[in-house]
């Protein structure tokens, strides 16, 4: 009797911080101004980011080229269980993450982070010596997930490594990175590539009889996204009715979320994340996109979440062995 199996490889990811409601706060980028969600910011109060026009010198040979976005995987420092999430694919509790350092000033150094949905503030002291500047930073401490990042950035080098702690006792209190400095540009005719959304948290049981294969048993499938969804971009053109009433919900769905991604948003939703922090592209930088939108998106995500309503689930196998 053959047994249903489901075999996991663990990727590349990063990691989750769990994230509490949310005030807004203004984040200021050049010369234009745009709403970020920000999870701890008590009520009332009053906070601003200001981010300047980013460095373009990948690699780190002054003070001024630490300004910038870093971005990579923000990973547990403990082993955990890896959870299903895709085709042969798992999520090992990793987000990617987006530590933007945004000013220096003497040895102050401002900065804050992105991820899983979250957009936390951080400040610190910068120090340097004769191979590296070295970083000690902090979160403000008034969220349950806030912590320190403590880094280095050697000179002539594009790479930031170093670790987070928790303040407090939560399930995953130590995180480690390994971050490279990156340039964050909209691009509307950015691709999916062929990797395949799957929501494993979202599933059905059925019994099956297999006399060739000598089966009897219970398999699970999931719910997905076929891959149809990486055939519509919903940025660079006006999608009709006919071709999005002939897909499934979970094709909707992502192509609805990929206009989101596009604009460097920093997902909640765990499947999301394991899905689009794969995409090379994807740099994190905001919690709130939708004043970016350009009219065609606009339109586009009113027709797709007019279809994705009422479309049919697309449940997947992954097959016995």
């Amino acid at each position: 009797m053959k047994s249903f199996r489901i075999l996991l490889y663990t990727v590349p990811a990063l990691i989750f911080l769990q994230s509490c409601g949310g005030n807004m706060i203004k984040k200021k980028t050049g010369d234009s101004t745009q709403s970020v969600t920000v999870d701890s910011t008590p009520k009332n109060q009053a906070a601003v980011i200001v981010v300047p026009k980013a460095n373009t010198n990948l690699t780190v040979n002054s003070e001024q080229d630490l300004i910038g976005y870093w971005v990579g995987l923000f990973k547990p420092d403990t082993t955990e269980n890896v959870i299903l999430t895709g085709e042969q694919v798992a999520w090992d509790f990793s987000n990617k993450i987006n530590i933007s350092i945004d000013s220096i000033s003497g040895d102050k150094i401002i900065g804050h982070s992105v991820v899983a949905g979250n957009v936390r503030p951080f400040k610190g002291t910068v120090s340097k010596d004769s191979g590296a500047w070295h970083v000690d930073a902090q979160e403000p401490g008034d969220d349950k997930y806030d912590g320190k990042f403590t880094f280095a950035i050697a000179t002539g080098d594009s790479t930031l490594a170093g670790i987070w702690t928790a303040n407090k006792k939560i399930r995953i209190p130590h995180r480690k990175y390994r971050l490279t400095k990156k340039i964050f540009k909209y691009d509307p005719a950015v691709k999916m590539d062929q990797s395949r959304y799957v929501d494993w948290t979202k599933k059905k049981t059925k019994h099956v009889i297999d006399k060739e294969a000598d089966y009897n048993g219970y398999d699970e499938s999931f719910f997905a996204a076929s891959w149809d969804a990486s055939k519509y971009n919903a940025s660079t053109r006006l999608l009709t009715k006919e071709e999005v009433s002939n897909l499934k919900k979970g094709d909707i769905f992502v192509i609805r979320n990929a206009i989101y991604a596009r604009h460097g948003y920093s997902f909640k939703n765990q499947q999301l994340r394991a899905y689009f922090d794969k995409q090379l592209w994807y740099i994190p930088i905001s919690a709130d996109v939708k004043n970016d939108f350009t009219e065609i998106e606009k339109k586009n995500i009113e027709l797709l979440l007019r279809f994705e309503k009422n479309a049919k689930e697309y449940y997947d196998e992954f097959g016995r062995g």
